[in-house]
């Protein structure tokens, strides 16, 4: 190419000068299609990219974390009048020589007697019993339930994620007890398949994550981690039917983090309460997404904002949040007021005749049915 330029260069000079000198051309061979590609390439650097899956690095990094949380997963057994049960729990604080346990309320409903298992080296011990365990406090609409046990032993403390923060599709992994104890400690692999599920029965009435890592009978109240080793979510239903495979369930970590903190402080859940009445299936405010608002309770932290009949709230922040949190369904809205606190100042971004609003500063109530 150097070539090139400097015999043009050479003959613009010569006719400027007013001669005409003849000029032979250059004896170039042609470029073949192998040689054109390559040069192509060498002008476009970022065809020569190359993207490459280092999955033994992955591989290392799952199996590590497994080998430090597996140690924040321990076996529950539980006595109650109706008979023995077995399930999972998950530490998540330590104090001195307390353990803080969160499970389901299912595991432990109506105990009177309530031993820890778990398992060094193979070997599983049964050591911590009734003696050195309490139970803080429980409530069934969540299925969650906190305890404490004493032992100088060492388990890993299990850090709780934000579970606003999940992804579709995010690799998740499930670590509990199915079964009973001789499948202690099992471990499976799936991903986060929904991110706001509706489940309402018998007493339970929350949002829940949806996944399709294996569990069974025996995971209830068993830890749903990130790869990070960071708890999501708190294993504690799945479908069960001829037809279908792969549907479990997990309480939020979002919401465990509240119902811990109430736990923990007098054992009595107070429910936070907006004041507003929607349609969780039915949109009738014309809008493509957010919560349409059928009715404002009077007395509520909604009235007190400025919300009418027929708004539609897209944003939901209290006084915790950087942000305002995107509220796309109702069943959006009902988890961030759930995992909020008594107390809490709300503020709500809101669509009316079209136009986007900011609501007025309010307070979160405590529900009228607590």
């Amino acid at each position: 190419m150097k070539k090139l330029i400097l015999i043009l260069t050479i003959s613009m000079t010569v006719l400027l000068s007013g001669c005409t000198p003849v000029v032979e051309e250059p004896d170039v061979e042609p470029l073949t299609e192998e040689e054109l590609t390559a040069l192509i390439e060498s002008l476009m650097p970022e065809a020569n990219i190359e993207t490459t899956y280092d999955l033994t690095s992955f591989q290392t990094a799952v199996t590590d974390m497994i080998a430090e949380a597996r140690h924040g997963v321990i076996g529950i057994i539980s006595i109650s009048s109706a008979g023995a049960q077995s399930g999972s729990g998950v530490i998540y604080k330590k104090e001195g020589d307390t353990y803080y346990v969160v499970t389901n309320y299912h595991v432990v409903e109506g105990s009177t007697d309530l031993s820890v298992v778990f398992e060094r080296h193979g070997v599983l011990n049964f050591d911590i019993t009734n003696d050195h365990t309490e139970i803080l406090g429980s409530d069934p609409t969540t299925d969650l339930a906190v305890f404490t046990f004493e032992s100088t032993e060492t388990f890993t403390v299990i850090p709780m994620a934000d579970s606003y923060e999940l992804a579709l599709g995010q690799f998740v992994f499930a670590i509990g007890n199915p079964l009973g104890f001789d499948y202690f400690g099992t471990v499976t692999m799936g991903v986060v398949s929904g991110l706001t599920r509706y489940v309402i029965g018998d007493g339970f009435n929350t949002t829940l994550l949806q996944h399709d890592a294996a569990i069974s009978p025996g995971n209830s109240g068993g830890a749903l981690l990130n790869i990070n080793g960071e708890l999501v979510g708190i294993n504690n239903m799945k479908l069960i039917d001829e037809y279908v495979t792969g549907i479990g369930f997990a309480i939020p970590s979002n919401t465990v983090r509240r119902i811990t903190m109430d736990l923990e402080d007098d054992g009595v859940i107070t429910r936070p309460y907006l004041g507003v009445i929607s349609n969780p299936s039915l949109n009738v405010c014309g809008t493509e997404y957010g919560a349409c608002i059928i009715e404002v309770q009077v007395g509520g932290a909604a009235e007190s904002a400025g919300l009418i009949d027929f708004d539609t709230v897209v944003g939901y922040k209290v006084s915790s949040y950087d942000e305002f949190r995107i509220i796309l369904n109702f069943d959006d809205l009902r988890e961030a007021i759930l995992n909020s606190q008594v107390g809490e100042e709300v503020q709500l971004q809101y669509i009316r005749d079209g136009e986007l609003y900011t609501s007025d500063i309010a307070t979160l109530g405590t529900h009228p049915d607590d």
